[in-house]
C-alpha cells in the first residue's frame, strides 16, 4: 500500500513539533513548501538534514511525572521554495498519495493579497491564492482523488474562512464553473483547533521543544486519510460534528492569557518568558485572577464550568513547564490581530454577562495601547 502524504504550506516550529509528530506516528510522509525568507532557509536546512528533525518532549505529565526525552522524526522527503520553483510545487498535485493539505502561516499571511494583481501573478503573493493554484492543478490531474484541507492557524472557523478565500481567488482568476463546483463539493475544508505549546530549540535550528500535552480537534466531515491519522494518536486527534467549545476554551483561556501577559509582562515588569510571568510575586497572582475570575466566566456557558476550570488549571500547569522557555516576544508578534481574536471578544462577553468591563483584562489593554503610542 502506498504511503499517505501530507502537503504542508509553512516550515515553522509549530508544524515541526505538532504535525510532523502526528505524521510520524501514522506512518505518513510530508511535502513541505516555504514562502518566506526564513522558511526558505529552513528548507535548505531540512534538505541538508535529509528531512530529519529532533523533537524534545519535555514537561510534567498529568500524573506529575517528569517527561524528558528526545525523538528523531524523519517524515519530510520533498522540499520546495514557492518563490523559486512554484511550477514544481504545482506538479505535486499529480501525486495521488497527497490526501491532506495543511498549513500554519501567520495571521497576516492567512489572507489574500491586498492587491489583486499580486495574486494574479505567475507566483501569487498570498497563501490562499497559491493554494487555489495548487487545487486547480489537482482538479486537472486527479479530480476524483480524496483531499481534505486542514489549516492549523488559530482562527475561528479557519477551514470555512480558507475555503471562502480560495473561492474568491478562483473567481478573481475567472475560473470556470466546473472547477468552482469541484472546489465546493469535492474538496473538504475542515475547521480545526490545534493545541500544543512548541518552542524553538536554541541549540538546533530545526529542533522543537514540545510539551507532553497535544490535541487537535477537527470538524467533520473528513476524508479516510484523516481518520487514519486520527486513529494513530490515542485520542489526541478528535473528529467531531462541532469543535466550537474546544476552540472557545483554548483561544480564550490559553491564548487569551498568553496575549494578556505579553502585553504587560515585559513593558511593566521586564519579564521575558511565560513561566517567569506566572512565577512573579505580583504579576503571577494578577494573571491567575484574570484567568479564573475574568476569562473563565466568558466561556461558561456554552462550556461547562467543570470543563472550563479543568482546562484553566491545565493551562497553568502547561505554562509553568520548567523545560520551556516560551518567549513573550514571540507571543507579541501580530499582537493587534491577537487582541482582536482573543481578548476583545472576551471583554465583550464579560460586559454582556456582568454589565461592567473586566478590570484585569482592560488594564492589560490600556498598557498595551500605551506601549504602542
Amino acid at each position: 500500500m502506498a504511503t499517505k502524504r501530507i502537503l504542508v504550506f509553512g516550515t515553522g516550529v509549530f508544524l515541526r513539533g505538532f504535525l510532523m509528530d502526528f505524521a510520524s506516528r501514522a506512518g505518513f510522509s510530508m511535502t513541505v513548501v516555504s514562502s518566506t525568507a526564513a522558511g526558505d532557509a529552513r528548507i535548505d536546512a531540512l534538505k541538508a538534514a535529509q528531512g530529519c528533525v529532533s523533537i524534545w518532549l519535555r514537561g510534567i505529565d498529568l500524573h506529575d511525572q517528569v517527561v524528558d526525552k528526545t525523538q528523531q522524526i524523519r517524515v519530510v522527503d520533498q522540499f520546495f521554495k514557492a518563490s523559486d520553483n512554484f511550477e514544481d510545487v504545482l506538479r505535486t498535485a499529480q501525486d495521488p498519495n497527497i490526501c491532506i493539505v495543511s498549513s500554519n502561516v501567520s495571521e497576516v499571511g492567512f489572507q489574500l493579497a491586498k492587491s489583486l494583481a499580486d495574486d494574479l501573478k505567475a507566483v501569487p503573493s498570498s497563501f490562499p491564492a497559491r493554494l487555489e493554484r495548487w487545487l486547480y492543478a489537482r482538479f486537472l490531474a486527479l479530480p476524483e482523488a480524496e483531499l481534505t484541507v486542514l489549516p492549523c492557524e488559530l482562527i475561528a472557523k479557519n477551514g470555512l474562512h480558507l475555503r471562502n478565500m480560495v473561492l474568491t481567488a478562483a473567481k478573481n482568476r475567472d475560473a470556470d464553473e466546473i472547477f468552482m463546483e469541484w472546489l465546493t463539493e469535492k474538496v473538504l475544508f475542515c475547521d480545526t483547533l490545534v493545541d500544543r505549546i512548541c518552542t524553538p530549540n536554541p541549540d538546533d535550528s530545526l529542533g522543537a521543544i514540545v510539551e507532553p500535552h497535544t490535541f487537535w480537534a477537527l470538524k467533520s466531515p473528513v476524508g479516510l486519510a484523516v481518520k487514519q491519522l486520527a486513529n494513530a494518536t490515542d485520542g489526541q486527534i478528535v473528529v467531531a460534528e462541532s469543535i466550537e467549545n474546544y476552540q472557545l476554551r483554548k483561544v480564550r483561556l490559553l491564548n487569551g492569557l498568553h496575549t494578556a501577559m505579553a502585553s504587560i509582562a515585559t513593558s511593566k515588569f521586564g519579564i521575558s518568558t511565560v513561566r517567569e510571568a506566572l512565577e512573579h510575586s505580583e504579576l503571577g497572582p494578577f494573571l491567575e485572577r484574570m484567568l479564573f475570575d475574568e476569562l473563565v466566566p466568558t466561556i461558561v456557558p456554552p462550556v461547562a464550568m467543570d470543563e472550563a476550570m479543568t482546562y484553566a488549571k491545565l493551562t497553568l500547569r502547561r505554562m509553568r513547564n520548567p523545560f520551556l522557555q516560551h518567549q513573550l516576544s514571540a507571543i507579541s508578534v501580530g499582537a493587534d490581530e491577537k487582541w482582536k481574536a482573543r481578548l476583545l471578544p472576551a471583554i465583550d462577553s464579560y460586559v454582556e454577562k456582568f454589565g461592567f468591563p473586566p478590570e484585569s483584562i482592560t488594564t492589560c489593554q490600556r498598557i498595551f495601547l500605551e506601549s504602542k503610542s
